[in-house]
């Protein structure tokens, strides 16, 4: 077998390592399924023998344990597939339990060395374990809800029985990764170790100290910690009581893995080990068929580990290391990029216009520090050593990277490029954090324009993980490579877009804002507006996103915009989203949450509220009232249709840069999978009879590009 090998030590114990050819990585795919099969005969037979003391599992490949299953074979399934296909698939997926199964039930001790990461199928093999070693530092755990899953091959059910509901509904449900040391204290690793050499030692003694070992829920005085689901304790009862409403409540019913989760604890802790099995493997299978499940392993596995990789990163030039990091504007903005930029190990320069200026973005840092619960008072000591605050431009020289983070203003930006450039090297990469100015038209300031590079961070800084990385008409490759590194070591996904008027996170968002603002003027009620946002699976509604960013912010980049619109000969059209700032704002005083209120209230000590006021402004005569789901489909059809304009345009270049940016930076519902998997999942042809409609009733926002009207024709997919 070449998947698996068997070796058996002079003291008996057989080593099953996992070593997948062709694979960086073990997967659970087709060759598992046989090899695990056949490796489980073998052993059986050399058990019959009388020459097995125990089994020892591990890993062939250095730092690597096992990933998990093959998302290729999964996205390859059909979501439509008859009932006797289904009924193949669901023999086949209990195929692959049963040498799990018959792995902890050998009649000698088996122990499992986990020398790299132990994630999804991985840590499901470790759990069949009867005992877990691993090295310090590694990651293991169920992650499979991040895509729409739930694990599939016993995770559900051994995970419930070693450490109760309560505990394993939180950890799958929210496809928690722990580290080493947490799992241990968990309870769901028994020993830790400081390098991948100590595994087999430790793993080798524990079973010979231990022949006799059986899993805790095979012995015949098992109790599963915290009661099954027929105990009458008033904590399980609650739990059960509860919890289907609490999921309801917190996924609004768009997250079918974490209903299948709950309902897949409590179903198998109601029952036997084998009975408990079928029913998970019933539930994975519905989650397998889900086209929810199909969106989030499309932009959270397949596209997300694309982009990690670079995909979208220039090929032929070596990785760069960003030692110095200038940042000219020690706001909110500048100061989070400080954050991120002291954490990863980059000196910083933070530089404002004056000392006390430059001073309050380092005291926004110390507070960051603080505020983090996983930063101690030491660490947050030597983050805080590495940000020197400034007003002198001459510190800026040796820097390797300069990130501009001023007003959005062109002169400001302007004369910070020329100063900046004064003082560096010549090939130092200057870019500017701007949401919607043209970089080519920036870079006119610039003397060495190859060098300069737009990098939209998003607020707050240190905490969004998202980089929209803007390459102009003279960005030189390297200029890219330096920015998507940097990016990377950041601790952020880049997305890679063209120049172009509000690149493709801002013009695809200020769809949705406008729908908003226009719905608002046409009277309908705000309430509905806010709900339909939030139904459809958007972190806030609209109209709160606004509040957060700020009217008055809006109103300010809206005149700078017509400003500039208007120095090309190029005048704004009037348009809703602008008339309702400029009312919230001049003529209501409504500035948005950070000056005392915007569209909602925020009363001290009590949760926001739609401000009362709203009603008077823009529909005295009473609310106007159309389709819910005409609401709903506005604020995200806007969005999906905006993407493939921007795709068209040559903005965007890959669909995984579309559905990641989307998510990540503009909070597009993630069960869709993106703004272009989206219409993917909806069915191209319906999504286009869809937006007809809307076009038709609600203006030209919803008209379909023609590359969507090509690809619907030609039955194409955003791939």
């Amino acid at each position: 077998m070449s998947y698996i090998r068997l070796e058996k030590d002079s003291d008996g114990i057989v080593e099953l390592i996992f070593d997948q050819p062709g694979k960086a990585v073990n997967t659970m795919g087709a060759d598992y399924e046989v090899a695990m099969k056949q490796a489980l005969v073998d052993i059986k037979a050399m058990i019959a023998d009388g020459s097995v003391t125990g089994v020892y599992v591990r890993s062939g490949k250095p730092g690597q344990f096992f990933a998990g299953g093959d998302i290729t074979e999964m996205l390859a399934m059909d979501l439509d597939m008859p009932a006797e296909e289904k009924a193949r698939m669901y023999s086949a997926l209990m195929d692959v339990k049963a040498p799990l199964r018959e792995l902890e039930t050998l009649g000698v001790p088996v122990a499992v060395g986990m020398n790299g990461p132990a994630l999804g199928g991985g840590f499901e093999i470790a759990l069949s374990c009867h005992y877990r070693v691993a090295v310090k530092g590694i990651q293991v755990g169920l992650p499979e809800a991040m895509i729409g899953l739930m694990p599939g091959a016993g995770g559900v059910v051994r995970l419930t029985r070693l450490i109760g509901m309560q505990e394993s509904i939180g950890l799958i449900s929210q496809g928690k990764r722990l580290k080493a040391e947490k799992a241990l204290e968990a309870g769901i690793v028994d020993e830790l170790v400081d390098s991948e050499e100590e595994l087999a030692a430790k793993a080798k003694a524990w079973i010979k100290a231990n022949p006799e070992a059986v899993q805790v829920w095979d012995k015949a005085d098992y109790q599963m910690p915290g009661g099954d689901a027929n105990s009458k304790d008033q904590g399980v009862q609650g739990l059960m009581f509860f919890g289907p409403s609490n999921v309801m409540a917190q996924t609004k019913g768009l997250m079918p893995a974490q209903q299948a989760i709950f309902a897949c604890i409590v179903d198998s802790a109601r029952v036997d080990f084998d009975t408990a099995q079928a029913i998970e493997g019933r539930y994975f299978l519905k989650l397998l068929t889900d086209q929810v499940a199909r969106n989030m392993m499309m932009a959270f596995f397949v596209q997300m580990e694309a982009l990690n990789k670079g995909a979208s990163r220039p090929d032929g030039i070596d990785k760069t290391v960003v030692k110095k990091l200038g940042i000219l504007g020690a706001g909110q903005m500048g100061a989070g990029i400080a954050v991120a930029a002291s954490k990863a190990g980059i000196d910083v320069v933070l530089k404002d216009i004056s000392q006390e200026n430059a001073d309050k973005g380092l005291a926004y840092a110390a507070a960051s520090f603080k505020k983090q619960r996983r930063v101690t008072e030491e660490q947050a000591t030597e983050y805080l050593a590495r940000i020197q605050a400034t007003a002198d431009y001459a510190d800026l020289a040796g820097c390797d990277l300069v990130i501009e983070a001023v007003f959005e203003n062109r002169d400001v930006k302007a004369a910070v490029t020329k100063e900046t450039e004064a003082v560096v090297g010549p090939d130092c990469i200057f870019a500017s954090n701007t949401s919607a100015l043209p970089i080519t038209e920036l870079a006119e300031a610039s003397g060495r324009a190859d060098n300069f590079i737009g990098m939209h961070f998003f607020s707050p800084a240190e905490k969004m993980p998202l980089v929209e990385i803007i390459r102009g008409d003279k960005t030189s490759d390297r200029a890219l490579a330096v920015a998507f590194d940097i990016s990377q070591k950041l601790g952020k996904t880049p997305i890679v877009v063209n120049d172009g008027p509000g690149f493709f996170t801002t013009r695809t968002i200020a769809t949705t804002i406008s729908q908003g603002a226009e719905m608002l003027e046409q009277g309908l009620n705000p309430v509905l507006i806010e709900s339909a946002a939030r139904d459809n699976g958007s972190p806030v509604g609209t109209l709160a996103a606004i509040d957060e960013i700020s009217q008055e912010t809006a109103y300010k980049n809206g005149q700078q915009l017509k400003a500039d619109a208007e120095a090309q000969g190029k005048p704004m059209a009037d348009n809703a989203a602008s008339r309702v700032v400029d009312r919230m704002v001049n003529e209501f005083g409504r500035k948005g949450k950070i000056h005392g209120g915007g569209y909602y209230e925020y009363p001290e000590g009590g949760k926001k509220r739609i401000w009362s006021g709203l009603k008077e402004a823009f529909a005295p005569n009473g609310y106007t009232e159309i389709p819910y789901q005409d609401i709903k489909d506005r604020l995200v059809f806007c969005q999906s249709l905006e993407a493939v304009r921007a795709m068209e345009e040559g903005v965007i270049t890959s669909v995984a840069d579309a559905n990641i940016g989307s998510i990540m930076g503009i909070g597009f519902p993630a069960q869709t999978g993106g703004a272009l998997q989206a219409i993917n999942a909806y069915g191209l042809k319906a999504f286009v009879e869809r937006a007809q409609y809307l076009h038709q009733q609600y203006g030209d926002v919803f008209a379909v590009p023609e590359l969507l009207i090509e690809k619907a024709e030609k039955g194409e997919l955003f791939l």
